[in-house]
């Protein structure tokens, strides 16, 4: 998501690698797919979420969301 801000903000257009399937998909769909529950403890990890979610709606992502291979590589 940070690499879909910067990308924008500089105006560059090459394709962001992640190791993560599940970031892939959750940057794809718009939405964290958690199954944990919102609680004090991890309050601030869902407010990131939740900022995180709120920009994907509001920006068009115009790089390629690429899985980078880590064991080919």
């Amino acid at each position: 998501m940070h690499a879909c801000a910067y990308c924008q903000k500089h105006k560059i257009k090459l394709p962001i690698y992640s190791d993560s399937r599940t970031a892939i998909s959750w940057v794809r769909k718009m939405k964290a797919n958690t199954k944990h529950k919102k609680s004090s403890k991890n309050e601030q990890l869902f407010d990131l979420i939740s900022r995180a979610e709120s920009w994907l709606e509001q920006n068009k992502i115009q790089n390629r969301i690429l899985k980078w291979e880590t064991v080919a590589w």
